[in-house]
Order: C-alpha cells, then sequence, then structure tokens
C-alpha cells in the first residue's frame, strides 16, 4: 500500500510518486501483446525515460501534452505547482510520463487514479485516465508503458 505517495521510504519531493514502484514490474504475462517487446525499464530507444512526474515537468511540455488529448485552459505554473502538491500529498495519483531525454520533453501520459471502497471487502481500485501519446511519437507501442499500478500489475491499453 502506498500512503501519501510514498512506498519504502522518502523519495525527492519533485516526484508526484515514489519512482521505485516502476521497478520490477512482471511484464511476463503480455510479452506476447507486445511487439517489439518493450517494458518501461527498457522503452526501445535509450532516450525515453518511464518515469512519474516531477514538478518540473510543467516546463517539458506536460500541458502541451495534454492538450493532444483534451482542453487545458489557462495553467499558469503556479496553479500546475498547487495542483501538483495536492495531488502528491492526497498520494492515490500515480500520473507517469515517458521523457525524451534528447531535448527534455514530455511525449507521453498516463494517469492512474487509486480509491479506497467498502465494498469487495474494503479493496482498493483504480482507474486508468488521460492516455496520450505525443502525435509524432504514436505507433511505437508506448503507450503501453503508461499504465501501471503501485502493486506491480500491469494493466494494458490499446495504443
Amino acid at each position: 500500500m502506498v500512503a501519501n505517495g510514498k512506498a519504502n521510504g522518502d523519495f525527492h519531493t519533485s516526484y508526484l510518486y515514489n519512482p521505485d514502484i516502476l521497478h520490477g514490474l512482471d511484464w511476463k504475462s503480455v510479452q506476447s501483446k507486445v511487439t517489439p517487446f518493450i517494458t518501461n525499464e527498457n522503452p526501445g530507444e535509450d532516450y525515453f525515460l518511464v518515469r512519474p512526474l516531477q514538478i518540473e515537468d510543467y516546463d517539458k511540455g506536460y500541458l502541451q501534452l495534454l492538450s493532444q488529448l483534451t482542453t487545458v485552459g489557462d495553467v499558469s505554473k503556479t496553479d500546475f505547482e498547487v495542483q501538483f502538491r495536492k495531488m502528491q500529498k492526497a498520494g492515490c495519483y500515480f500520473v507517469t510520463v515517458i521523457e525524451d531525454i534528447r531535448d527534455s520533453r514530455i511525449i507521453g501520459s498516463a494517469t492512474l487514479v487509486t480509491e479506497l471502497k467498502f465494498i469487495h471487502k474494503c479493496g482498493e481500485r483504480a482507474r486508468l485516465e488521460d492516455v496520450v501519446v505525443n502525435n509524432t511519437y504514436r505507433g511505437k507501442q508506448l503507450g503501453k508503458l503508461l499504465p501501471m499500478d503501485q502493486h506491480s500489475q500491469l494493466t494494458m491499453v490499446p495504443t
């Protein structure tokens, strides 16, 4: 279980959630569905980095990427930072991004929102939202690298 966006101790506060959550995901069950076979740790190109959203991503084109999905509206850097801290404090938002480190641009993103339930024996459920890959990077299976949860269970989405 992740509490307040933290798992396995503290993590750098610029991350929305602990990046260690992304390590060791089991891709074996979907290996036949991902061609060529890529994972979050081996995304197909050495200049792609799959990681949690960072507060600095405002300056790396995160909102411009989201505008390829829907209307974002006028969000200042301060607005972004305030919302980021609220999401970080809530601990139930897992925004995973892909960065093209050659030019420090965010080129993919997905949001996993978790919620605690009373049903299903006080279970936890999650829903995947806001999955987008920059239109110039589509067709590389990158959208399949984004959906994940804090229990290291991979969720596939069509791209």
